[in-house]
């Protein structure tokens, strides 16, 4: 794997912020149709969908970080990545485009960011004069919560 994809970033906003998270954890970007709620389940799992005949959990990073949606619309745009070997669908208000982040250019994560833990950020890359949080999904999605998430939606 070549460095240079390594430090790629897809950056995304959810409310008012831009983050961004590895490119090599990304398989794809969706248009989100035909989503199905789960009955009873969490509140930041927003149900499963059919993504060419496979079934994939489909999770609300705004509201598993508790933070607001720009808007009001519904979903839109999901980023699919794999998580422990399982694809997981994470719902954006918007995604942006790619950046790259070489490893100098990263500083270390401050204690909180609008409520969000540090322990779920990796750092923080500067792209022209705005500050991109980049997070860690792996933290925040972890193979408990996705097993949580419901057996019955795999």
């Amino acid at each position: 794997m070549s460095a240079e994809i390594e430090h790629q970033y897809i950056l995304f906003s959810l409310g008012e912020e831009e983050y961004a998270l590895p490119i090599v954890l990304v398989d794809e970007i969706i248009k989100i149709n035909n989503l199905v709620k789960v009955p009873r389940s969490k509140n930041y799992f927003a149900g499963i969908m059919d993504i060419r005949g496979k079934v994939v959990k489909m999770v609300d990073l705004g509201v598993k970080l508790n933070i607001p949606h720009s808007h009001e619309q519904g979903y839109d745009r999901a980023i699919v990545v794999k998580i422990g070997g399982e694809s997981v669908g994470i719902i954006v208000d918007k995604v942006a485009n790619v950046a790259l982040f070489p490893p100098e250019t990263i500083n270390p994560p401050p204690p909180s960011i609008k409520g969000i833990s540090s322990r779920y950020i990796t750092g923080v890359g500067k792209k022209d004069d705005r500050f991109i949080i980049l997070i860690d999904i792996e933290k925040i999605l972890g193979s408990e919560e996705l097993a949580e998430l419901g057996a019955g939606a795999k």
